[in-house]
């Protein structure tokens, strides 16, 4: 059996959309979801072979990854799903609690980055757990991420909203990688022909997921709590694909944090 890892959120649906309603044969799969930081730990400690990981995650341990050719989860100019929101304009959090997701991984070094090479801004940083319940009432200032994102946006509580996609584009003029898919090469060499069939089947999910946002959005609105409109408009903000604009980006996101990475491929 098969362990793959998915993301609990509404960005992930389009590329599994086809395992999700029966048109891609799941039958040697075991899927497992959790939160982007809980997936990258277990495919990091090879309790799954494959799954949907942090770019972050990527590029600090690429030497235990291959990618899938072709697959992220990127946006160009605005995601939504990935805000800083503060009471006050970001120059003035110099010193004042900023609070970050134990969600994500590679949305908490990118806001490092902007607050401290962008805006000078060195705040004090703070670690929060939606399920855990550990963020304060009213915080000065927040990262949120995923589905949890596109609810606080609604509700439209913080006067500054700065999407960390659009501040990415402002600086680079690229789209930014928040996520990508790989196996663990120990998989790919004990189940070769496996993870090449799942590869083969994760192309054919993702084209179903792609030509269906409106069913996607009518069917998860309610269950999200938000309206069917902006399902719709936040998924055609989103980029499934990892193609040059990509790669660029990744590359130059390893340069900013430091890190030397080699994209290396899943060979099909």
């Amino acid at each position: 059996m098969l362990k793959v890892g998915k993301i609990e959120y509404l960005n992930t649906i389009p590329v599994y959309y086809g395992f999700l309603i029966g048109k891609v044969d799941s039958s040697g799969i075991e899927f497992r979801e959790d939160v982007p930081s809980e997936l990258n730990k277990m495919l990091r400690e090879g309790i799954l072979d494959i799954s949907v990981i942090s770019s972050y995650e990527y590029l600090k341990n690429s030497d235990k990854y291959l990618l899938l050719p072709d697959f992220s989860i990127s946006a160009k100019k605005r995601v939504i799903s990935v805000l800083f929101l503060s009471t006050v304009p970001i120059h003035q959090l110099h010193r004042k609690d900023v609070w970050l997701t134990r969600s994500s991984m590679t949305s908490k070094e990118l806001l490092k980055y902007l607050l401290r090479e962008v805006y000078g801004v060195e705040p004090n940083y703070r670690y929060y757990s939606m399920k855990e319940g550990n963020l304060p009432k009213n915080p000065t200032a927040l990262l949120t991420i995923g589905d949890d994102a596109l609810r606080t946006f609604r509700l439209k509580r913080f006067p500054f909203v700065y999407d960390l996609a659009e501040e990415w584009y402002n600086l680079h003029g690229l789209p930014f990688v928040f996520a990508l898919w790989a196996v663990r090469r120990d998989s790919y060499k004990e189940r070769k022909g496996e993870v090449e069939e799942f590869y083969r089947k994760l192309l054919l999910s993702r084209e179903i997921g792609l030509k269906s946002y409106d069913e996607i959005s009518l069917r998860y609105a309610k269950k999200l709590h938000l309206p069917e409109k902006m399902c719709s408009n936040y998924l055609k903000n989103l980029i499934f694909f990892l193609r040059d604009e990509e790669i660029r980006s990744l590359r130059k996101f390893s340069e900013i944090i430091n890190i030397k990475a080699d994209l290396n491929f899943l060979p099909v």
